[in-house]
Formats: C-alpha cells, structure tokens, sequence
C-alpha cells in the first residue's frame, strides 16, 4: 500500500513502483502518475494538498474521513507493507495507526524533522520500521536523534532523470509558482508583479495542472501543463517557489531566486518551529546561501526584480551559481535511487 499526498510524492512514488516492478501488487492514495505507473489508486489524495495550518485547520473534516477511508482500505486489504512518501502530517499518524495493526511501515523521503521538528524522531523510531532517505546527511541525523530506526540512504529520485543543459534562451525567466492552489493563490501576485516591472524581459509559467494554470493568469505570461523541466533546461533564470522545484532547477543548472509566502498565523508558527536558516533545498545542503530567498514580507515584486536583474545581466555571477548548484547536486548520490529504494523495500518484506 502507498501513500503520496503531493504532485512530486505522486512522481517520486510513480517511478518506485514501476521499480519494484509488475510482480508487485500496489495499491492506495496518490495521484495521476501513481495509476499511470500501475497502482490501483483508492483515491487521488493529490486533488485535497493543502499548505500551513490554518488551510490544514479548515480541511480538518474532510482529511479525518480521508484517513479513516484508509486506515479502513489497509485493513480490509492486508498489505505486507505501507510505503509512506513524504506528507508528514498525514503519514506520521497513519505509521501510528498501521504499528497498532501489525503492519510493517516503509517511509520513502523522509520528513523534513531537521528543520521543524526533531522531537518527531522518537515517534518515527516507535512506528516505522524502515526509513529511506533522499538526502545523504537525513542518515548520519537519525543515527543521532533516533538510534534504533533502520536508515537507508538510497540517493535522490531526480538524479535519475535527464539533467543535462539545453540551449538557454537569452532574457528568458521562468516563472515556478507551486504545485498546490494555496500556494499559487499567495505566490502569483508577486510574481505577476515582477512581470510588470520588468517589460524587456519574456516569461513563462508552468503549472502542474490545469486546476492551478488556470489561476496564472497575466497577458505577458505563457502558461505551460506539465513542462516544467524542459523549461528549466532552456531559461536563463527561474523564479520558484521553495520545494521539490529548487532540487530540479539545480539538477540542470539552472540558476534560480526563492520566493515564498504563506498566511500569516502559518509564518508565525513556523518562525518559531524552524530550525533553518534557508528554505531552498540547495542552501540547506550547502549551508549556506547559494541562491537568494525572499520569504513572507521580503517577497515583494521590487526586491525580487533587483535580484533578477542583476542574475540576467551577469553572466558571471550565474555561472558561479551554476558551479555551486552543481557540487550540491554531486552529493545526493549516482543514479538509480527507486531501484535502490526497490530493493530495499523487497528485502524487508
């Protein structure tokens, strides 16, 4: 049985399972590519992905029937083992649920505890029985803050992919704005108000859907479906939202500036659980920072134009990055992550 609740946990578990091969019988909640891939997918979990607490506090309801539907599915069904990807507020509590039931836990892609919450470390030593991490220094973390936990480093599913360079377009910014509408819903207006700012400059968007390329709206601005790497590979600078799309941008060096922004009460939270000074991946595995960020009330469209401005028209100071975004991505690993993460799986079950 999987468990995926995001766009990139639908890919990431999508390539998993045709790794683990035909033989294998999946089955559970994810996304599009997870059916594509084989699994019978119970239901599409990517259509409810919400981001910060209160958008979770208003969806309570609805995800509290959701997980009922499937703590019930696994009983029914039996699996030999539940590969939770990702999605922690979710999947932490349904390890809890399947512990109580005797049936074996595999995490793929661990919860990001480093940076929020290392006290969730002993419930995750408590509840599952095989962690797979993506990340080469998670391994050496929960050897201090949760001994016992079995812990694998299988390396990072993107460097399987395609990342060599393509011919990058001069003046040519490409706009990442999430993968989830609440997101989107925050993110865009700053974006749309760099697009007015800097009218010497062509911009495409790409959207992981219909649903959210919809909400993308400005006449300067072409929305493209499920393009989003081809046109990493061709821009010369990308404007991303902190998440999976730092790590890809990276992969084909794309240079690149972080914008984000959440509610309010979200942020405020957050400030006090975060233990990170970065939000972009590539800074948190570097340790420092390697591309600008602009998060809450500095993501204003004039402070990310200045930064933009100064990556376009200095060829130098974006190699440099690429350079650097390069060493990050030599230390997640060779290729060849789900076939590693595959086995691992097969050989504890």
């Amino acid at each position: 049985m999987f468990i995926a609740g995001e766009a990139s946990g639908d890919a990431n578990a999508a390539a998993l399972i045709r790794a683990l091969g035909r033989n294998v019988r999946t089955f559970g909640a994810g996304g599009p590519k997870m059916r594509a891939a084989g699994m019978e997918l119970v239901l599409d979990l990517t259509q409810h992905a919400v981001v910060g607490l209160v958008e979770v506090l208003k969806n309570y309801g609805k995800f509290r029937r959701i997980f009922k539907e499937l703590v019930l599915e696994a009983e029914l069904q039996k699996p030999d083992a539940v590969v939770l990807v990702d999605f922690p507020g979710f999947n932490l509590r349904f390890a809890a649920q399947m512990r109580k039931r005797g049936i074996k836990v595999i995490y793929y892609i661990s919860p990001q505890l480093w940076a929020w919450h290392a006290s969730r470390a002993k419930q995750i030593q408590r509840d599952v029985d095989l962690m797979l991490t993506i990340f080469p220094f998670e391994k050496a973390w929960y050897a201090k803050h949760a001994p016992k936990l079995r812990v694998e480093f299988v390396g990072h599913p993107m460097v399987e992919r395609n990342h060599r360079p393509g011919i990058r377009s001069q003046k040519l910014v490409l706009l990442l704005p999430g993968s989830r509408e609440r997101e989107v819903e925050k993110i865009w207006p700053v974006m749309a108000g760099v697009v007015d700012t800097m009218p010497d400059v062509k911009f495409v968007a790409a959207a992981v859907d219909a649903k959210t390329a919809a909400m993308i709206r400005h006449p300067r601005v072409k929305v493209e479906v499920g393009k989003a790497r081809d046109l990493m590979r061709m821009a010369t600078l990308a404007i991303t939202a902190s998440g999976t799309a730092t790590m890809e941008c990276a992969s084909v060096g794309c240079p690149m500036i972080v914008v984000y922004k959440v509610n309010w009460l979200t942020y405020l939270v957050g400030r006090v659980l975060v233990k990170v000074k970065w939000l972009g991946m590539p800074n948190v595995i570097a340790g420092r920072a390697i591309v600008p960020e602009f998060i809450q009330h500095e993501a204003s469209p004039s402070r990310v134009v200045a930064a933009a401005k100064e990556l376009i028209e200095d060829r130098a100071k974006r190699a440099t990055m690429q350079r650097e975004l390069a060493s990050v991505v030599r230390t997640l690993g060779a290729p060849g992550a789900s076939e590693r993460a595959a086995r691992a799986i097969l050989g504890a079950v």
